[in-house]
Order: structure tokens, then sequence, then C-alpha cells
């Protein structure tokens, strides 16, 4: 049984298909897509169309539902396969879209006429335009898609302004047909007897967004990473390109790979030229972290880089912080295997008796260009600890303090709604997401973080920042920025620490500050919804500092049970093992 959902799109019989005035068509908003390999965007939106389940053939493809939506530069599908793959290799998937609604034109295939045959799994296709037919690559269609590693489900999407073969647009009219079907196995979406119709451009376009550059809070530790392509700002005339992001952006710690032929030193140097200060700098192999933070230890992880950074004054402890470059395309067994032994770096530094021994809550930070274009496995180890060859590299764990997974943090480019990291136009390979940042966010919080992709910035926003268009291409890969902070209840509850300054710790010097200002208030003794006995009206040195909470969990004027429960609830919260050590 299949379901069908009316919206923007409507599925009709064959017979209709043909009298164009039968086909009906709803409403529906045009929607923010971000094409991230996250879905989160499409979870109020209902399927265009359901295929039967267990039609599928002997490849294992058994299509599930779709999902369509647009905006005024693409044409968005989401779509299940039914079996974990590689959507840029090893398939026979293709999408047809006939993008004038006539089936008398392009190729006949399931009733539509479609003007685009694009094949996945081939990463080419071929566009029909009045009897010509012009073979297509990604750069051509602007095709994007997520996720970049193997999955079930698919986010894809067409550039609406195209001209496939260099003169006629792709799109055609307002109304575009859709088909999905799996060449090998024979599984088609929508079924045979149906059309799949979408209408262009109804609703409400979802407002443009940018993202600020700028900090959300001066004392977020900003933390870069780049491949910038061998060696490449060293090259004539390409050092601007790289410095002026470095001043735009006013990194603490900069992750480079791909730096083959120049020292760490001389990377420091050169951030040196756009960024003042003394810089510190460690190596392995081609990664390079220059940080403004002292880099107290090394550990080379193969081609990786581990290094101990002591950010005591702005995230309460030193940084574990893994730059990694990890094999690229096809070689599966090697990236799988540097993984493991990384996994298994974090886990022995956990535990007594290893290579480092990190006091508990130590912020931990894995990121570079990980090149997960293969099996999804290799991100559920770096995110769950589920080590692979646990001969060699040991037991799986749970990699977060609190036993939980690592986070990965999903960016996205700062003035367009793409998460790609990669883009290389003249690859056959449509621009992926390679660059990561995960981290232990049990003890860290990620702020504001982007992807600065500077060709689809405003010209407003490039002056402002001092950057221009072409800067993002000096590599291949795109810079991925983000700032780092304690988490929110540690931020609020630390109070105070024995140097009369916030130590890191939520303990006693904290209690003692709240108690100390006990029921003192900075203007109305009794505020409105303040459910406590009402403040006497006292007035107490410290009231500015240890009114930290309240009814809606933001100060509210009075020192009362609202602040003590905030530093109870956070109670031995650290960053440190040290300093919370007289309340354990």
């Amino acid at each position: 049984m299949r379901r069908v959902h009316l919206s923007s799109f409507t599925v009709v019989g064959v017979a209709a298909a043909l009298a164009l005035s039968l086909v009906r068509l709803c409403v529906a908003d045009q929607s923010s897509i971000i094409i991230d390999g996250v879905f989160d965007d499409w979870i109020d939106m209902r399927a265009a169309y359901e295929d039967a389940s267990g039609d599928g053939g002997g490849t294992g493809i058994d299509l599930g539902r779709m999902w369509i939506s647009d905006d005024d530069r693409f044409l968005f599908l989401r779509f299940e396969l039914g079996v974990e793959l590689d959507l840029s290799e090893n398939n026979d998937l293709r999408i047809y879209l006939d993008t004038d609604a006539d089936s008398r034109t392009g190729l006949w295939v399931a009733g539509i006429g479609a003007e685009l045959e694009w094949r996945l799994g081939q990463r080419i296709g071929t566009f029909r335009y009045q009897g010509r037919s012009t073979t297509v690559f990604h750069d051509h269609l602007r095709f994007r898609g997520g996720p970049t590693v193997t999955a079930a489900v698919f986010e894809v999407a067409f550039g609406r302004d195209t001209l496939p073969d260099g003169s006629n647009p792709l799109f055609l009219g307002p109304q575009v047909r859709i088909v999905l079907r799996d060449e090998a196995g024979g599984d088609q979406l929508p079924q045979a007897g149906d059309i799949l119709s979408y209408n262009l451009d109804e609703g409400t376009l979802p407002p443009k967004t940018r993202m600020p550059l700028t900090r959300q809070d001066a004392s977020d530790l900003r933390v870069i990473t780049y491949n910038v392509l061998s060696d490449s700002p060293w090259e004539p005339g390409q050092e601007p390109r790289f410095g002026r992001q470095f001043a735009a952006l006013a990194p603490d710690i900069l992750n480079f790979q791909e730096i083959y032929d120049h020292s760490a030193a001389q990377t420091a140097a050169l951030v040196a030229n756009w960024l003042p200060g003394r810089w510190f700098a460690a190596q392995q192999a081609d990664c390079k972290t220059i940080s403004r933070y002292p880099i107290l230890a090394t550990w080379p992880l193969d081609g990786n880089l581990a290094a101990l950074i002591d950010t005591t004054s702005v995230l309460g402890n030193d940084l574990l912080l893994i730059n990694a470059h990890l094999p690229c395309c096809s070689n599966e067994a090697g990236r799988q295997a540097e993984i493991d032994r990384i996994m298994a770096f974090i886990r022995d530094a956990q535990r007594l008796g290893g290579a480092i021994d990190l006091p508990p809550n130590t912020p931990i930070l894995i990121t570079g260009d990980l090149n997960l274009v293969g099996l999804t496995q290799q991100l559920t180890s770096l995110l769950t600890g589920d080590i692979v060859n646990e001969a060699i590299f040991g037991p799986d764990f749970a990699p977060d303090w609190d036993g939980t997974d690592l986070a990965n943090l999903i960016s996205r480019q700062t003035e367009k709604r793409m998460g790609y990291t990669w883009r290389n136009d003249f690859s056959s390979f449509w621009p992926g997401h390679l660059d990561y940042f995960i981290y232990a966010d049990h003890v860290l919080e990620a702020a504001n973080h982007f992807i600065l992709y500077t060709p689809e910035m405003s010209q407003e926003n490039l002056d402002t920042y001092g950057l221009l268009s072409t800067d993002s291409l000096a590599s291949d890969h795109i810079l991925v920025c983000a700032d780092f902070r304690p988490p929110a209840p540690l931020r609020t509850a630390d109070i105070t620490g024995p140097g009369g300054v916030p130590d890191g710790c939520v303990d006693s010097f904290d209690l003692n500050m709240v108690l100390g200002a006990w029921c003192s208030a900075l203007t109305d003794p009794d505020p409105p919804g303040d459910v406590d006995p009402p403040c006497e009206g006292c007035v107490s040195p410290d009231f500015l500092l240890a009114d930290i909470s309240g009814p809606d969990d933001a100060p509210d004027g009075c020192v009362d049970s609202f602040d003590l429960n905030t530093v109870l609830a956070a109670w031995c919260s650290t960053l440190g093992g040290n300093p919370c050590g007289t309340c354990q």
C-alpha cells in the first residue's frame, strides 16, 4: 500500500498526466533546507510520496518516502533507500527530472519526458534539449548531496538557475516531475502508473540568514581547522588570501593540514604576519597546530597530532586537542585504523597508567580533515568509541566523561544554506563535508560556529571583515571555525574561587558567596514572581556576583533559593580535577 500526501506536489495517473489540465497542484511554503546530511529542517514537512515496501530488487534497495522542497536557488529532494550505501559510488540509482512537465519531450521514462537523467553512482548525467543530448557533471547542475558517508537516507539539491549545456536552462517551467529509480534492482518511486509532480515557487520564500563572524562572548575560545592544499600559503600571491581570513576571524588555535614542506615554526611565523603576538607551534607530518596558549606536550598518532594545550584561563583546564588528517578516498582500512588508534589514545588518557593521565573532565576536541567519504562506521567510531580492531587497539569505551558519546558539530556556510567543506568543480565528486569538530560536550559547549565561504558573502560583509570574494578559493577545502566555552551550568554557578575569581569549579567558594549574600536585594525586596520568602532588603557587596538565577533562570534581583539551587545542581562540576578536590 502506498500513501500520497498533497502539498505543492501532486500524484496523478499517466492518462491524467498527458492531459495537463487535469493536474491540480496545492500550495505549500518553500523551505529553509540546508544540505548538510542532517534532516532536522525537514521534520515539519510531509512526505510527497511513500513507496510500497518490499518491492525492492536484488540490490537491497527498497525505496521508501520522498520529500520535495525548493527555494529561489535550489530544488531539494530527500529520500529513503532502505539500505545503507555510498550515494556517489557503486550504485545504479538515477534521478529523472521532467523540467517542462511535458512527457513528449526529453527521455521517455516511467510516464514522464525527462530533460535530465542523473546517474548518482557514476556521478554523471545526460541533459536533453530539443533533440540534443549533452553529458553533464555535478558542476553543470550545481548538484549537492549529503551525507558524504554511507547512509540509508539522503538529501540532494539541483541548482535552479543552471545551464547544463552552457546555453539552455535546466528548469524550463514552473512545474517539475520526478522519478527516482534503482536501475539495477528495478524499484521505482513513484510506482508505475503514478506521476509525481511538484510546483516551484509556491508559498513564501524563506528569508536569507547571514551568520555573524564575531564571537558571542569575548572569552570564548576560537578554533579553526583548514586544509590548505599542499603548502598553498607559500605559493606566490596566496598568502594574502589566507591572511585576510585569519585576520577576519582572529582565532586562538589554528589547525592546518597539508603543510608538507614547511615547519611548525614557519607556519607560526606566517600566522604572526596577520595576527601579531606570541604563538606556540607543534607538528606531526602535515598537521600543524598553532596556538596562542602554551602547548604543554604532544604525541604522534600515525600522521595525526595530539597536543595538550594550556587553556586554563579560558576553559578552566588544559585542552586535549587532536589535529587529524586521515587517509583519503577508498582507503577505508587505513582510515579506520587511524581512527581506532585515536580513540584508543583518548581511552587510555582517561585512565591511569597510559601515555597521558588526564584529570577528570578535561576538554577533548578532535578536528581536521577527516576525509570521511566512505563507511559511516568510521564516524560512528569517532563519536561512540566503537573500536573496530579490538585485537590491536583494545576494547570499546564511552568517550565523553559522563559515559556518553562525543558530539559532532554540524556547521553551515555563513551566507548560504550549505554544509560542504570541500569543493572542487574539476573533480567528478560533488562537494562534501570532510572537515570536522568532534568534542566532549559534557565539558565543552559550542557557541558560534560556521564555514567561511567568501564567494557567497555579500559585498557589505566582505568589506566589513576585510575579505575578498575569492579568498576561500585559496584551497579546495573551506575554513571551518568554532567557538567553545565551559558548559552553561558551570559558567553560571562558578562565581568565585580561592583568588576571588572563577576557578573552573563549583565548590564551597561559590556556595559561601551565595550564603554570604543571602536575601540581599538590589532594589525590590520582594521581586514579582519570587516564590521564596521575601528578601529583607539588606545590601551585600557580593550581590551582583551571587544573583545568578531566578524563576526564569535569569538573575532576578534577589539572592535566594534559586541561586542556591543553581550552585547545588552544578556542585563539583569542573573542567579540571584539581580545584574540586575540596568538594569530592
